[in-house]
């Protein structure tokens, strides 16, 4: 979990305005001005106005999400106020079930980006550990909530809950609005045919390579950003070279296949097609998962570059071919492929 810590921290170094101790909580908060213009250096009622909360992970910043955002912004209007996101960091899955592997649908820096173009007006992240865990929903409202930000409206989501042993209910809430005069609101669901939108639903579509259905609920194409790193360059004998790339290692990452994909560099947004897998045909044996990218019409260095790879449409499964010849057949057509799919993207 040391490690975990220490790589977290990492990301927020260029966002951090200040650290604050609260000894009320125990805890140590960072208040990350990446969301407006307005920099504010701790947790003072008097830096926020009139503002309408909601707390919660904000995995994805998916449709369920902006539909939340959406009316905590309705909310703002009526406040005159403004919309503040309370979300926490490292995920309270990985510091509370630390030996379960977990995927995340964005990393930290992604959920911040999503956030900010959600046109969110403040965002305090708040590091996750155990003591903060054992938080009593009662003290984390009347210590957090209204003591240092000033909550006049809270939203509370259909199935959102906070506190230790998630005893921040709806009643629970609701009682502690009656106490210290906050409004309480509590938004119906938002549904996607039968089915509500939620982060765990996005990720099983990826695990299933059903990236169309994932990219729906997201509201938005699913992507992964990643350093290039240099590989065996089998791609190049091949005539597909290929840009490696390494990503977060919490970052989900869809099911193993072909994917036609566009890539956002520093020399600009490319067409291309992409493969999760072993390299059966090529690299016997393998037990190394590997992401390796084909940019259409590329021909620029991209090593110890940093690029984002959106995913538009799953091609096939990964498979092994009979020869390299064969292999190269396959890659001819899904080219073609992926060119006929991204030619009706902008």
């Amino acid at each position: 979990m040391q490690n975990l810590t220490s790589k977290s921290l990492l990301l927020l170094y260029t966002k951090i305005i200040k650290i604050v101790f609260n000894p009320s909580i125990r805890k140590i908060a960072w208040e990350v001005d990446t969301l407006t213009t307005h920099y504010f250096s701790d947790l003072d009622k008097s830096k926020f106005i009139r503002p309408v909360i909601t707390v919660g992970i904000f995995d994805g910043v998916h449709k369920g999400h902006r539909y939340i955002i959406d009316q905590m912004q309705r909310q703002a209007v009526l406040n005159a106020g403004q919309t503040v996101i309370i979300t926490l960091w490292p995920h309270p899955r990985m510091v509370l079930y630390p030996g379960k592997e977990i995927k995340l649908l964005s990393t930290l820096d992604e959920k911040i980006e999503l956030l900010e173009s959600s046109g969110v007006d403040h965002l305090v992240l708040v590091p996750f550990d155990k003591g903060f865990a054992a938080l009593k929903a009662n003290e984390f409202i009347e210590k957090v909530l209204v003591e240092k930000i000033g909550v006049q409206s809270l939203l509370l989501g259909f199935d959102n809950h906070f506190g230790n042993n998630k005893e921040g209910n709806y009643e629970v809430v609701r009682q502690a609005s009656l106490k210290y005069g906050f409004e309480l609101l509590h938004p119906a669901p938002l549904f996607d045919g039968r089915d509500s939108v939620s982060s765990t639903d996005i990720r099983l579509y990826l695990e299933l390579g059903e990236i169309e259905k994932a990219n729906h609920l997201l509201g938005y194409n699913y992507f992964i950003t990643g350093k290039v790193v240099e590989g065996q360059k089998l791609g190049r004998t091949l005539s597909f070279p290929t840009a490696n790339i390494v990503t977060d290692e919490f970052k989900m990452l869809p099911r193993v296949g072909v994917y036609a994909v566009k890539v956002k560099t520093g020399y600009g947004i490319f067409n291309g097609m992409l493969n999760i897998g072993f390299r059966p045909t090529v690299d016997h044996n393998s037990l190394h998962k590997t992401i390796e990218a084909h940019l259409f019409d590329f021909n620029n260095d991209l090593y110890d570059t940093i690029i984002t790879v959106t995913f538009v449409a799953r091609l096939r499964d990964e498979r092994k071919f009979a020869s390299i010849d064969d292999l190269r057949g396959q890659l001819e057509k899904d080219r073609t492929d992926s060119i006929n799919i991204l030619k009706h993207i902008s």
